[in-house]
């Protein structure tokens, strides 16, 4: 359940704000703010079913998206491929190399780190 979440979230960042103003809406406070149907229904003025309803076809378009352009998937792709270079770095053996290629490789990690946190 946290996973679906997780990535109910995800696609809301990426791809939120090809839906409708109302499924948005929805979607974002069901899963992003936590709230619940009757919660959200009260909030926009509309019924729980209404909220239901905006919500299940919001994650229907958000999987058609994702189905069609898989920005999420290629995202997360990167993100493993990008930690799991950074882990190879650490297992290279620094014992003999010259300061200039130390520096070259703490400065590489360093990148790396900076990217990966940011996405």
């Amino acid at each position: 359940m946290a996973e679906d979440i997780y990535e109910i979230g995800m696609l809301l960042d990426f791809y939120g704000q090809l839906l409708t103003e109302s499924q948005y809406k929805c979607m974002d406070m069901h899963y992003n703010q936590d709230l619940s149907l009757s919660e959200i229904a009260e909030e926009l003025g509309i019924s729980r079913q209404g909220a239901h309803d905006f919500i299940k076809r919001g994650r229907r378009a958000l999987a058609e998206y994702e189905e069609k352009l898989k920005l999420l998937e290629r995202f997360c792709e990167i993100r493993q491929n990008l930690k799991t270079i950074q882990e190879d770095l650490q297992l290279i053996d620094r014992s003999g190399m010259q300061s200039g290629n130390l520096y070259m490789l703490d400065q590489i990690d360093k990148n790396l780190f900076r990217i990966i946190t940011k996405i």
